[in-house]
């Protein structure tokens, strides 16, 4: 089983929605969609409200595209907020809501007890009550399969709560789990073994938390590919069900990355399925998405510190005292001018939802990025330059200490912008993913190093660094610059002019800091005003 639950917190997909996004998958091989949205308030809050005929004519319509596209339909229930287990008025309750489900032609349902406080002895009336419900259940439609979610679902230890469940569970009903935590990095066969053995043996069909945003995670897009789980996890599951974002049309590209593992683990390729995603998910848009899904793919499976943002800075540090660092700025400024571009890819798209679900993320991008250029240009007012003509003259300047303090001021400006985003794009200022886990003796805690993640903004760390730059270059005394021309010092003229015909290396220095100029170098990253 290869498919999607939607189980998120927060405003539920359309009806619309879901058919595309089950047609999307469909031709990507996944089969399986579970409707189990937790606000929607006839499903949660308010579960013993049945739907009204014009709802369950939206269902039928779902059911009915689900199967042409050869998609198993369930549906899922999560009574487990007030729901009396052994009492005859909510089991009558329970068959009322559900029948008219088995009337659309589903035989598939999902008792979903996630989410509730845990007690003693409530294993055993929650599969005692599953146990009556599939029962009757099927004494309606013979063919009716139930699947639980428990209310322990995470960890590979054994509890009493999972012991007492397996003991009273009917064996062909199906557990959900989730991984070693809700949003689990990694999940390799041996959790699924484990997680397992806690339940007899019974084989695990597990809910992926990912690329999911709700809760904490809102401010997040998680556009990064489907990454962590080991290729021979398959082999111990029941089947896998993502739990995606918010944002249907969006979820697409790592709901595509995540049907290409599903279908072929071992062959597994990241990078290239997402590329492949952005592509298929994109069209004509692909390249503003692909630089919008580059400064969002950060997530619980993958830290911050991978993005390109982050890797790309970390290299221009490193080229800090390199005379070819213009090579580093300028990887780096593409980087960002494509991130601060892409909203405007969307700029005549009228409604298209794919535009609309990325607008906020796609405006902040732009305010972060600029950020990030202005501290580029910082950067390149603190070494001295040179340009180069054709005829083999060129002309030397050192840094201008008012122009870089000018750049030093449009940094802070364009940061604290930056900092008023209320989205994450190019990693998180702060984040929190829901780690709850077991901890050694099988009870429920938080990961606290898993679940708060702090700093990791890739704008606020190319700031920092180009201010930090500023700061020692300014506290330095001023000197003189030299250029080096095939490795001799050459004649500089008071203006700033000297002559390089048929150089193969032309360096500029002032101090410890040098450039690398001429055709072999490229062209400055940004123009630059010390020229006139």
């Amino acid at each position: 089983m290869r498919g999607v639950i939607e189980g998120f917190y927060g405003p539920p997909w359309s009806f619309a929605d879901r058919c595309t996004v089950i047609e999307f998958l469909a031709v990507r091989g996944m089969n399986a969609y579970v409707y189990a949205p937790k606000s929607d308030p006839k499903h949660r809050d308010r579960w013993r409200d049945r739907y009204d005929s014009s709802e369950l004519a939206d269902f039928r319509t779902l059911v009915e595209h689900a199967a042409q596209h050869d998609t198993r339909f369930g549906f899922a229930l999560s009574p487990g907020l007030d729901i009396d287990y052994g009492g005859r008025r909510d089991q009558g309750l329970l068959v009322d809501k559900l029948a008219p489900m088995l009337d659309l032609g589903v035989d598939w349902l999902v008792l979903a007890l996630d989410d509730i406080p845990t007690r003693p002895g409530l294993a055993v009336e929650q599969a005692q009550m599953a146990a009556w419900l599939l029962d009757a259940l099927r004494r309606r439609r013979a063919d009716v399969h139930l699947t639980v979610v428990p209310t322990e679902y995470v960890g590979t230890r054994p509890t009493a709560y999972l012991e007492s469940l397996a003991d009273e569970l009917p064996p062909e009903v199906d557990v959900m789990w989730t991984g070693p935590t809700v949003c689990s990095p990694v999940i390799r066969a041996a959790d699924a073994r484990a997680w397992a053995s806690s339940l007899a043996g019974r084989r695990p069909l597990l809910w992926d938390n990912y690329p999911v945003n709700d809760g904490t995670m809102v401010r997040s897009l998680h556009l990064g590919p489907y990454r962590g789980r080991t290729a021979d996890l398959t082999d111990e599951l029941d089947g896998v069900l993502c739990n995606p974002m918010l944002q249907a049309y969006a979820s697409q590209v790592p709901l595509a990355t995540a049907a290409a593992y599903l279908c072929d683990p071992e062959e597994y390729d990241p990078d290239a399925s997402w590329s492949r995603a952005i592509a298929v998910v994109g069209r004509s848009r692909a390249a503003a998405l692909g630089a919008i899904a580059t400064a969002c793919a950060d997530s619980p499976v993958r830290a911050a510190e991978h993005l390109d943002a982050h890797v790309l800075t970390t290299a221009v540090l490193r080229s800090a005292d390199d005379p070819g660092w213009p090579n580093a700025v300028r990887a780096l400024r593409d980087h960002l001018t494509a991130a601060r571009a892409a909203a405007g890819a969307w700029a005549d798209a009228g409604d298209d939802p794919l535009g609309t679900e990325l607008a906020p993320w796609l405006a902040d991008a732009a305010t972060e990025a600029e950020a990030g250029l202005a501290a580029l240009r910082l950067i390149q007012q603190t070494y001295p330059v040179a340009r180069l003509s054709d005829d083999g003259t060129g002309t030397a300047v050192g840094p201008n200490a008012e122009l870089a303090m000018i750049h030093a001021f449009a940094v802070v400006f364009s940061w604290t912008a930056a900092r008023r985003t209320k989205h994450v794009v190019f990693g998180p200022r702060f984040a929190f993913y829901p780690a709850v886990v077991q901890l050694e003796d099988g009870r429920p805690g938080l990961d606290v190093d898993l679940g708060v993640v702090e700093d990791q903004s890739a704008i606020d760390r190319l700031c920092r660094i180009a201010l930090a730059r500023y700061q020692t270059w300014s506290r330095r005394p001023l000197q003189p610059v030299g250029v080096i021309v095939d490795g001799a010092s050459a004649v500089i003229a008071s203006d700033g002019s000297f002559s390089a015909p048929g150089a193969q290396s032309v360096v500029v220095a002032a101090g410890p800091d040098a450039t690398e100029v001429g055709e072999n170098a490229g062209a400055l990253p940004f123009p630059d005003a010390r020229f006139g």
